[in-house]
């Protein structure tokens, strides 16, 4: 019987997420990863790749779960960072093969992540280092975590259809 824990969700939900990760990347050839649908909008600026997408997706899943990590007392703060830091979206990240890599590097960092947890440990909290006022909570930045990575998959899912959409018309 599969487990219906607090934890056995989050790993069910950003499970979830890598597969759709890989559907988004599958038979993608890469240059659609630099496709934008357009390059300014009157309204909130200027538009992601599909590639940024998904590196920004898989950066700041990293980001978020580094902090629940910091203010567990695992990490020291000058280590929360995404995987690849200021290179979320260097050259490597053009190829959707190493992007499908990264985002499986991301599944397994997830799951010993999880693993790692108690229930009391979901309770940890502190105050940002350099807003004091602002409490940050491990269980808020898990649950920001999906939650952020799931809008930036549904961004990059509209984003694959525009592209698929405008490929076809090319065509």
């Amino acid at each position: 019987m599969k487990s219906t824990s607090e934890l056995a969700t989050y790993r069910q939900l950003f499970d979830n997420m890598v597969h759709d990760i890989e559907l988004l990347l599958e038979e993608l050839p890469a240059e659609a990863l630099l496709w934008k649908p357009f390059e300014h909008s009157p309204w909130r600026g200027p538009a992601g790749s599909l590639g940024w997408l998904i590196a920004h997706a898989i950066s700041s899943t990293y980001y978020l779960l580094r902090r629940a990590e910091w203010m567990m007392g695992r990490l020291e703060w000058n280590a929360v960072d995404g995987d690849e830091g200021s290179e979320e979206f260097g050259p490597a990240n053009h190829d959707p093969a190493y992007l499908l890599a990264r985002a499986r590097r991301m599944q397994t960092y997830v799951h010993q992540f999880l693993d790692s947890l108690s229930p009391q440990d979901l309770e940890a909290s502190r105050p940002h280092p350099f807003e004091p006022e602002r409490i940050l909570t491990a269980r808020y930045d898990i649950q920001h975590a999906f939650e952020h990575m799931s809008r930036h998959i549904g961004h990059a899912e509209l984003t694959r259809q525009l592209w698929a959409l405008q490929a076809a018309k090319a065509s």
